[in-house]
């Protein structure tokens, strides 16, 4: 589903039910601040893409296999 995420400033809901967004185990990139993250929307897929710490959004879990 696309839950959108809370604003870090507001901590109002964006674009619920246009953007999805999960975050990732993995940094986006080296000496970058921004976390890595799954993005997707209508047209497309972002597998790592950087964005605020801050902002909330969804965390599935995921068992790793042994």
């Amino acid at each position: 589903p696309a839950a959108g995420y809370r604003s870090h400033e507001t901590g109002a809901l964006n674009v619920v039910g246009a953007y999805g967004y999960a975050w990732s185990s993995s940094i986006f990139a080296s000496g970058n601040f921004d976390a890595g993250h799954l993005r997707f929307f209508e047209s497309e897929v972002t597998p790592v893409h950087g964005f605020y710490r801050a902002l909330g959004f969804p965390v599935r879990c995921v068992q790793a296999s042994a």
